[in-house]
């Protein structure tokens, strides 16, 4: 049982593209109920790992990467039916392997060995989900969200991502700097 947490994320994992191609095949109420389990699975198991002590190093690595993984699948989904501009996947996308890519040099580069999320990372991340909720509801279950709400919900999605990674190059050259200076000492 110790291991639940750890094959939860798994299946959510092997989920995920099942999740994408029915966005793509614009089978938004499918993706809907699929991407709804795949989030409760998400809240049990992080739910279990706390309450029984089941937590493990690999569960650690492996939960925000399947957070990531289904994110960003969703999002490709959603451009790929048509149910989202394709320049709002490429910017979220792009800001997620911008921090990757740094995050990789300075590590190599500059020993730094920490890069936690920040609050606008999250504020950002949330933005990002609320989009790909309110898009997928609104073609789950037609008129049950307003097309004022998509639209809001993407400019504040694009506005909070471009805020986060800017935040994250400033996060990003300040530890380095930090790290320069410490090497110097």
């Amino acid at each position: 049982m110790r291991h639940l947490p750890n094959a939860l994320t798994i299946a959510r994992i092997l989920l995920t593209p099942f999740i994408g191609l029915a966005l793509a095949g614009q089978q938004a109420r499918a993706a809907f109920w699929m991407v709804f389990v795949a989030g409760f699975s998400d809240l049990f198991d992080g739910w279990a790992a706390r309450r029984f002590g089941w937590g493990s190093k690999l569960g650690a690595i492996l939960d925000p990467l399947a957070d990531k993984f289904m994110l960003a699948t969703v999002y490709l989904g959603l451009a790929a039916g048509g149910a989202l501009p394709w320049w709002i996947v490429w910017l979220v996308l792009g800001r997620d392997l911008a921090i990757l890519a740094f995050g990789a040099w300075a590590w190599r580069r500059a020993a730094i060995r920490e890069f936690p999320p920040t609050a606008w990372g999250k504020v950002s991340t949330f933005c990002q989900m609320a989009l790909a909720g309110w898009t997928m509801m609104g073609g789950a279950f037609p008129g049950l969200v307003e097309p004022e709400v998509i639209t809001i919900s993407l400019w504040l999605a694009a506005a909070a991502t471009v805020w986060s990674a800017l935040h994250y190059g400033w996060v990003g050259w300040r530890a380095l700097r930090e790290a320069s200076i410490d090497a110097a000492r």
